[in-house]
């Protein structure tokens, strides 16, 4: 009798155990007056652990760095960033959005909870009420799953596109008369990204504050090269890599005279050959433009766009 009350009350046991529900700790992002400073230091290591690869590769890390060292860093709301913490307070997900809050919500998650994963979503309905906008990767059926048992709808798909990188070097050969430069000046860095990205007129300083946050572009993880010619840039690229399989490549330029050149598939290669060397595996843009396909990419993973019906 004593031995099967003890097996009874084991099983008691498990079983509540089973049913334990984990409620996380919500906690909004604050900006510091130093943008790499405060609650960044934990985004950062759970975005290098977790968004290398897999279901959460389209938020690499590199993606949240630009998007603080960026003059158009949203900073009214980036206060609705979400930090979803556990009992140990390590955190488990993560509610983002990209430079522009107008994108809306990237879901981020250590492991499929359901749980977590209501509590994402009842966050970001809380905020955004019938216009929640997620990005979710087309591979994470248990966030897909939940997101539509909520009555979120599939919309269009934007690509994550990679290039295995391995022993043998890219061919970053520049065409004659331009050169390779490792060590920019940041006027014509400036100038090049401005220009390359539509932008006429002359590129204008960053207020003290963005010119603090991009002293982060002079980090070694941030690798960067630029084609000049007679003294002026014509086109760059920046990759962001620190360790681990990704690359991730942002942003490439070139200015309008010197397009249809060759100059972006050098300037490409030119750093990812730098990514390489350092034991990156893949580089990854998330893009759908021709360029990336006609350089040797192809598609690693699709984001789907789920809104409220």
């Amino acid at each position: 009798m004593l031995c099967k009350t003890a097996q009874n009350l084991k099983e008691g046991a498990a079983c509540f155990a089973s049913m334990v529900i984990i409620m996380y700790i919500i906690e909004n992002y604050k900006l510091m007056a130093e943008r790499f400073e405060g609650q960044y230091g934990d985004v950062h290591r759970f975005l290098t652990t977790f968004a290398d690869s897999g279901v959460n590769e389209h938020f690499h890390w590199g993606r949240f760095d630009w998007m603080m060292t960026h003059p158009c860093l949203d900073r009214e709301n980036i206060s609705r960033i979400a930090i979803f913490r556990d009992g140990n307070s390590k955190i488990a997900g993560l509610a983002l959005f990209d430079t522009s809050y107008e994108d809306r919500w990237y879901l981020l998650h250590a492991d499929s909870n359901q749980e977590l994963f209501s509590q994402m979503v009842e966050y970001i309905i809380d905020v955004d009420g019938n216009e929640a906008i997620v990005h979710a990767n087309e591979s994470d059926k248990p966030l897909c799953d939940f997101l539509a048992s909520k009555g979120f709808v599939g919309q269009h798909s934007e690509s994550v596109l990679e290039l295995p990188l391995n022993d043998k070097r890219l061919n970053d050969t520049l065409p004659d008369g331009f050169k390779m430069v490792y060590e920019p000046d940041e006027y014509k860095w400036r100038q090049v990204i401005r220009r390359g990205f539509g932008d006429d007129g002359e590129p204008e300083a960053p207020d003290e504050e963005t010119a603090k946050a991009q002293m982060r572009l002079n980090d070694d993880a941030y690798i960067k090269v630029f084609a000049e010619k007679g003294g002026i840039y014509a086109a760059h690229c920046g990759v962001w890599y620190d360790g681990g399989e990704t690359a991730y490549i942002e942003p490439v330029a070139t200015v309008p005279e010197h397009r249809k050149k060759g100059l972006g598939k050098a300037v490409v290669y030119g750093v990812l050959n730098i990514a390489a060397g350092r034991g990156a595996k893949r580089a990854i843009v998330l893009s759908e433009q021709e360029f990336y396909f006609r350089i040797g990419m192809t598609v690693s993973s699709k984001v789907r766009i789920w809104t409220l019906a």
